[in-house]
């Protein structure tokens, strides 16, 4: 599932915009991986692992946070979302 999760997350990143609701979120990206809260807001989490095969340096993982208040995007950081997913 990695390959077509991957794409999920590279597209629906590239989508994402402050003041997005959060339903629309989960719209792009599919239902997260985890949750926390700080400091009033809520933070979704998704993840993925990918086996890109040992000559291409074994495992990666890509990781999107989106930062929520009031149901709406306040923030949003990810890792290793412009690389590709082959």
């Amino acid at each position: 599932m990695g390959f077509f999760k991957a794409n999920k997350l590279i597209s629906g990143y590239s989508q994402l915009k402050m003041g997005m609701p959060k339903q629309e979120v989960i719209s792009l990206l599919g239902q997260p991986n985890g949750q926390k809260a700080k400091n009033g807001e809520e933070i979704l989490i998704w993840t993925n692992s990918e086996f890109k095969g040992v000559l291409r340096g074994g495992t990666m993982e890509r990781r999107i946070e989106v930062t929520f208040e009031d149901g709406k995007v306040t923030g949003y950081d990810g890792q290793n979302m412009s690389q590709s997913a082959w």
